[in-house]
Order: structure tokens, then sequence, then C-alpha cells
């Protein structure tokens, strides 16, 4: 599988002429970065910067055309929410470790696989979630079709609930009455709604 791949790098005309390291551990760091950018390429412009790694989103949805939607507790905003299954990127990121992390993804959270001879995994590229906060971005992608084929087994500092599998119109519904609050289900949303998969 190959689409294209967040580069920071890309745009010569942004650069970090600077960075102190605040903190650091194995799943965030903050930096305090001085960066040149197009605008302002004469003076540096400090900016504290939250590191994490690239992670992925997955939408997944069954042949009979519902969508899988897991309950996650999620600690920092004292809520379980209804979201689409996501994890990060570990090691070195390529095309094929984003994919399998996906992959990896759906079976942990949701206990699923694509349908043997039919599903594919379909990017629909990045997304930055906080983006005046943290370099994260978040790759997206659209699984079709999936079949359930264990239960969700989360690894030890997660914790689902339960697994729920709605329409389109109720997906809609979920969101339009603030039942689905977090940033990547609804840029998956919005992904699919713009490339017509809904």
């Amino acid at each position: 599988m190959n689409f294209p791949l967040y580069d920071p790098e890309a745009d010569p005309a942004w650069q970090i002429v600077r960075s102190e390291r605040k903190f650091d551990n194995p799943h965030v760091s903050v930096d305090l970065n001085h960066y040149r950018t197009p605008g302002r390429p004469d003076k540096d412009v400090p900016w504290l910067v939250v590191e994490r790694k690239p992670a992925v989103a997955i939408a997944p949805r069954l042949a009979d055309g519902r969508w899988v939607l897991i309950s996650q507790e999620r600690l920092p905003v004292r809520q379980t929410c209804w979201e689409f299954p996501a994890g990060q990127v570990d090691g070195a990121v390529s095309c094929e470790s984003i994919a399998t992390t996906a992959l990896n993804e759906l079976s942990e959270e949701a206990g699923l696989e694509l349908e043997p001879g039919k599903g594919r995994l379909e990017p629909l590229g990045w997304f930055f979630p906080s983006q005046g906060f943290t370099s994260e971005h978040v790759y997206l992608f659209h699984a079709e079709p999936v079949c359930v084929v264990r239960q969700p087994h989360p690894e030890g500092s997660e914790h689902i609930s339960s697994v729920r599998l709605v329409s389109s119109g109720e997906l809609r519904r979920m969101i339009a009455e603030n039942e689905i609050t977090n940033a990547l289900s609804l840029a998956l949303y919005a992904r699919m709604a713009a490339k017509g998969l809904l």
C-alpha cells in the first residue's frame, strides 16, 4: 500500500532554528522551538510544542453497511467516548507500518479483520487534531468490508466497554446530537462525507 505521508521538512521556508527540550517521556515530549516561517523569515518565533507519535484512525464498515464504533474511557476528559478505533504508530513511520498499525487497532480495539478476499483498507489522508499545540498528525482510513472475529482485547492501559454497530443515519445523528465529540471520529466522518463514502 502506498499513500502520501506527512513531511514537516517538505517546505524549506519553515525552519526550526533552535530547540530546547523541556519534558520527555515515552509518550510525549515538550519542546520550546524557535521558528523561521514564510511570513517571518527574518525573525525567530518561539512556540511551545507538544510532540507525540503519529496515529491512525479507522472507520470500519460491515458488509451490511453498518459502521463499528467503540466505547472507550478517555482519562484526560473524564468521559467514556463513542469513537472509531485508533492508536499510535510505534517505530519507524512508513506506509507499511501505518497500515499495519491500522489493521492491528481494528483487531485489538474492536475484534475486527478485513473480510477475506474482499476487504480493503483505503487511506484517506491525515489531519492535525490540535495544530496550535501539537505536531501530532493522524492518518485516516476507511476499512470495508470488515467482519467480527473476536472480542476486543485492548492493551493494558485502555478500557473499552462495548462495541456498537450503527447505520450511516445513526452515525450522523450521534454527531449532530453531540454524542460523538472526539476529533478523530469527526475528522473521519468529514473526510468520508467529502469523498462520498457515507
